[in-house]
């Protein structure tokens, strides 16, 4: 497929949606520290790391959390209040020292400009993500973190909520993120995928996850829809 091909598949885009940490920002959350954290969490209510099936640090809670329940209710409130404790610690430490990718600001201005709507979708906290980009509200349309919400991407509720805010399909929608969550998740709703190569993910990965398109950074979304609008 040429380039031209590619580009009509984004005719009748309405809506771009991107992650936050790797893809709009620059967050270097220490995973290794809040993994740690976390698993240290899980031994003292008594559960055996290898019991536990989930990769990721937010549903390894959440599965770990019934496993605790069965025995004290009341130790898995306390479990999941302190294990979210612990990631809310980690990232407004990274928070601090946080800071926009150069030319984030002007894309996000200038899709608006153009008539695309903007969301923003992340799995980090709300007050972190704002302590690194204070005035977010005047660059997009939409901005859902993991607060807001039951399930967080890849699960499909979590795009599917900035849909649901922006009034449009996964058809009218592109999904922008570093990671294969963010492509996992795009295809789960039905956007058009994009991984960019500012986060750990390299280009052989979004490959292999199945990405429609790969970035070296978002302002690179220009020429991608340019034609299509």
């Amino acid at each position: 497929m040429d380039v031209s091909e590619k580009r009509d598949e984004l005719r009748g885009i309405r809506a771009v949606i991107f992650d936050f940490d790797g893809t709009l920002a620059v967050l270097n959350i220490d995973f290794p520290l809040m993994r740690e954290r976390i698993i240290s969490l899980i031994r003292h209510f008594g559960i055996e790391e290898r019991a536990i099936r989930e990769r990721y640090l937010l549903e390894i809670i959440d599965e770990v959390y019934p496993m605790i329940r069965e025995k004290d209710s009341s130790g898995a409130e306390e479990f999941y209040d302190r294990a979210h404790q612990i990631l809310h610690e980690v990232e407004l430490k990274a928070a601090e020292e946080g800071s926009l990718i150069p030319g984030v600001g002007g894309t996000l201005r200038t899709l608006r400009l153009w008539g695309i709507k903007v969301g923003i979708v992340t799995r980090n906290c709300e007050e972190a993500v704002r302590k690194v980009f204070p005035d977010i509200d005047d660059y997009c349309d939409a901005f859902i973190s993991r607060d807001s919400v039951d399930k967080v991407k890849p699960h499909p509720d979590h795009l599917n909520s900035v849909l649901g805010a922006l009034k449009v399909s996964g058809e009218e929608a592109v999904m922008v993120g570093d990671h294969i969550i963010d492509i996992q998740a795009g295809k789960k709703v039905g956007t058009k995928t994009v991984g960019v190569l500012t986060g750990r993910i390299n280009r052989e990965e979004f490959e292999k996850a199945g990405a429609d398109y790969i970035l070296r950074d978002v302002s690179e979304i220009y020429p991608l829809l340019k034609e299509g609008i």
